[in-house]
C-alpha cells in the first residue's frame, strides 16, 4: 500500500511538473504574441493616419483644382505670347548675326560712317 501511495504521489509530483512547465511555455508564448499584436495594432494605426492624412490632401488637391485650371486658363495665353516673343526675338537675333557675319567677312560692305 506505501509503494502504491508513493507511486501515486510521484505520478501526481510529475503530472504537476508537466502541467507548471507547460503553463510557463504557454505564457511564454502568449507574452511574445501580445508583443507581436501590439506591434501590428500599431503599424496599423500608423498605416490608417497615414491614409487618413493622404485623403485630406487628395480632397484638399481635388477642391483647388477648379480654380488653379481657371487660373491657368487666365495665364496660358500670355504664355503663348512670351513664348511666340521669345521664338521671334531668337529669330531675330540669328538673322542679325548673319548679317554681322557676312558684313565682316565682305570688304565693300563697309560705308563711311562704320568703325571697324
Amino acid at each position: 500500500m506505501k509503494k502504491n501511495k508513493k507511486a501515486t504521489s510521484l505520478l501526481f509530483c510529475l503530472f504537476m511538473l508537466l502541467f507548471c512547465a507547460a503553463l510557463a511555455a504557454m505564457t511564454v508564448l502568449r507574452a511574445k504574441t501580445d508583443f507581436q499584436l501590439e506591434d501590428v495594432a500599431r503599424s496599423l494605426e500608423t498605416s490608417r493616419g497615414r491614409e487618413r492624412k493622404q485623403q485630406a490632401e487628395y480632397e484638399e488637391a481635388a477642391a483647388e483644382l477648379p480654380r488653379v485650371q481657371a487660373e491657368l486658363a487666365k495665364v496660358q495665353p500670355l504664355a503663348d505670347a512670351a513664348e511666340q516673343e521669345a521664338a521671334e526675338l531668337k529669330e531675330k537675333r540669328k538673322a542679325l548675326r548673319e548679317e554681322k557675319k557676312a558684313r565682316e567677312q565682305t570688304p565693300s560692305g563697309k560705308t563711311g560712317g562704320e568703325t571697324p
